[in-house]
């Protein structure tokens, strides 16, 4: 692998751009390390490596093999099951089902069953009756 370095006083902003074939368990490690002092997931765009603020995040959601993550006006894609990250998201996430997690954040209006979530993007989540309970617990109802 080349690396380059290097060093400029007069930078605005420092950055870094990584270069690689396949996202692996090494360079994960090696991104989580720069990135230790924020909260984020390295999803993919197309053929980009993004991360995103997990305080910018809308909605989680399963797909066939990761987990799609809706924010304002996009949609990235997390190569990690749902079901392996899930219990190590902020507690701004509340599960809507087995298949959903939404930042609370971002909530609009609750039907009056109580079934229907609508987040600030305009984005409808079904809230499974099982996770009620915890959705009314953190919204103080």
């Amino acid at each position: 692998m080349k690396v380059n370095c290097h060093i400029d006083p007069n930078i605005e902003e420092e950055h870094l751009e990584f270069f690689v074939r396949e996202m692996n368990p090494e360079i994960s490690n090696l991104l989580k390390g720069f990135t230790n002092n924020e909260s984020v997931l390295w999803c993919y765009d197309r053929d980009q490596i993004i991360p995103i603020k997990f305080p910018d995040i809308f909605e989680l959601t399963v797909a066939k093999t990761g987990t799609k993550i809706l924010t304002k006006d996009h949609t990235y894609f997390y190569r990690e099951r749902l079901s392996h990250f899930k219990s190590d998201l902020p507690n701004d996430f509340i599960e809507a089902s087995g298949s959903t997690v939404f930042n609370y954040h971002y909530l609009e209006l609750l039907d009056n069953g109580l079934i229907d979530a609508i987040l600030t993007n305009g984005s409808h989540i079904q809230i499974s009756r099982r996770k009620i309970k915890n959705l009314k617990a953190r919204l103080g109802l």
